[in-house]
């Protein structure tokens, strides 16, 4: 799909291009992209081990799921914030049902309809890299590697 060294704003000049021709396959993409983003950081900001937390990730699913799971797992954090005080939640929300009707065969999306949606999962995948980024992690950077479960000895500020 994405390579992480392309960087978010290729990422998002992307899927803005399927916007005239394929907007249903758009919004599908930027939904992955988002959640894509969120394992990152959560992979990238917690203190359990890579494998033990990709097992985990591996069985959730949807937006309220994924949040529990950030709380869980980045609540150690000095300067901790709930995923939903960071993004737009509701219209977050309401593009993973867009996703969903599509995925399911429910629904197809007009340029018009898909439009908001996409804004709503870039803008929010913009909120959590630069929650990241404060912190001093890149999530479109390499992941860290941990094999045990450790508290980290300093902050991840530079």
């Amino acid at each position: 799909m994405f390579l992480v060294g392309d960087g978010p704003e290729r990422h998002a000049k992307q899927i803005r291009s399927w916007l005239n021709d394929h907007p249903s396959v758009a919004l599908v993409v930027a939904a992955v992209y988002f959640e894509w983003t969120l394992r990152r950081v959560i992979i990238g900001l917690s203190l359990e081990p890579n494998r033990v937390l990709r097992e985990k990730l591996g069985k959730i699913y949807g937006l309220p799921k994924l949040s529990g799971c950030w709380n869980h797992q980045l609540r150690h954090l000095p300067d901790y914030l709930a995923l939903k005080s960071i993004i737009n939640f509701k219209a977050v929300g309401g593009a993973f049902e867009a996703r969903n009707d599509i995925a399911h065969g429910k629904e197809r999306y007009t340029r018009k309809m898909a439009q908001p949606h996409i804004e709503a999962l870039l803008q929010a995948v913009a909120k959590v890299r630069e929650f990241c980024l404060e912190r001093g992690f890149d999530p479109m950077k390499k992941l860290p590697i941990r094999r045990r479960a450790t508290p980290r000895a300093t902050p991840l500020r530079p």
